[in-house]
């Protein structure tokens, strides 16, 4: 019952939050996706379109004993009780015209798409994060293709993003995945020559990583046990970076099937130069099932990629250190990403890379690691 009432109060907020912007929004008739995630104008067009760019990545709706579900006969009923309320009748006093309401991952920030006129607005909960967001783009969109911010609303704590027509990824084939990894390596070496010249990164070694992570468990002890003495004392560079570069925060358009934009920064910031290179594979394991990357990896595929980034920055690339490599990246992740999460969530998130290391271990003939002393 407790996660029944939680779940109704984060819908609330969403319907909230939609009332409270709907001078941004077309008038008519709304309701909620079959996931109850997004609002959109209740129009066939607009359905098709909006389920076709955002039917990946959706938040989950809740646990049981670890596994995920989204639909019963609850959120059903609920899908009902909200779809009533959802009616915008003003005509609206904007120059904005919305006709999808996507609240933000983070349950606080929304986007609403006008399609038509190729416009996102992008409204923020707390001034902070408006600012690191223009911060982020003045800072990132010399180097990386990010979509133009049009207009910034400095008063309202919004901004403007062009809208591009884009192939959604569950659409991509293999050889729209094999582009994009490549266009990732390609700009982040191009970014990482500018890096070095300016002379804008750290030194930090994971046992210093280990030592900022206040509470210890048995998913950190397994990534500690995956990395070895001599490593955890070696200083790997960090560089500002993404923070979240998966096939969601990818964009391929539609018109320009070569051209790529990377989006929503929110989580940018000094990382592991390889942060971003195995985000990517992480995510595509274990949200989307597929293992090609990590197996490329493993394979060597992408090892000039990395010894190349390394050389960049004095280092070496140990070929035959893959797998302590990834445990680095994941202990970085924890620190970034997973020191706050729900036991459940985070119970979860410690059996999908019990199984990922595994899967890793299985497709090569490891090693074995110097003994830890």
């Amino acid at each position: 019952m407790k996660r029944l009432v939680e779940y109704y109060n984060r819908k609330k907020k969403v319907v909230d939050g939609f009332l409270e912007n709907q001078q941004f929004l077309f008038p008519g008739s709304y309701r909620f996706d079959e996931s109850l995630t997004y609002i959109h104008l209740d129009d066939k067009n607009i359905s098709k379109k909006s389920n076709e760019l955002f039917s990946q990545g959706l938040p989950v709706i809740n646990f049981v004993n670890g596994r995920s579900f989204t639909k019963t006969t609850m959120t059903k009923a609920m899908a009902i009780y909200f779809n009533k309320k959802l009616f915008i009748e003003h005509k609206t006093k904007t120059n904005f015209k919305g006709k999808v309401y996507l609240p933000g991952g983070n349950g606080n920030d929304v986007k609403i798409f006008d399609f038509e006129n190729k416009e996102i607005l992008i409204a923020f909960s707390d001034r902070g994060t408006f600012k690191r967001k223009v911060a982020f783009y003045k800072q990132f969109s010399p180097h990386f293709p990010v979509p133009p911010i049009i207009d910034i609303i400095e008063t309202r704590q919004m901004i403007i993003e062009r809208y591009t027509d884009y192939k959604a990824s569950s659409y991509w084939d293999n050889y729209d995945f094999n582009f994009v990894v490549n266009e990732i390596f390609r700009r982040y070496l191009e970014y990482f020559e500018k890096v070095v010249s300016y002379g804008d990164f750290q030194w930090v070694t994971p046992e210093e990583i280990w030592g900022e992570l206040p509470l210890k468990n048995q998913f950190l002890e397994d990534i500690f046990n995956g990395i070895s003495y001599d490593l955890l004392k070696t200083p790997f560079v960090t560089v500002n970076i993404h923070g979240d570069l998966w096939s969601s925060n990818i964009l391929i358009d539609k018109e320009e099937s070569n051209k790529v934009f990377f989006i929503d920064w929110e989580l940018a910031g000094k990382l592991y130069l390889f942060y971003d290179f195995f985000g990517f594979m992480w995510n595509e394991a274990i949200n989307n099932k597929r293992y090609s990357f990590i197996r490329s990896y493993m394979n060597g595929d992408y090892d000039d990629y990395y010894s190349h980034a390394f050389e960049l920055f004095g280092m070496e690339f140990e070929a035959e250190r893959k797998d302590e490599y990834l445990n680095i990246f994941f202990l970085n992740m924890y620190l970034r990403r997973w020191t706050k999460t729900e036991p459940l969530h985070l119970e979860w998130l410690h059996n999908e890379y019990r199984k990922f290391m595994e899967y890793v271990v299985s497709l090569d003939a490891l090693p074995d690691m110097p003994w830890r002393k």
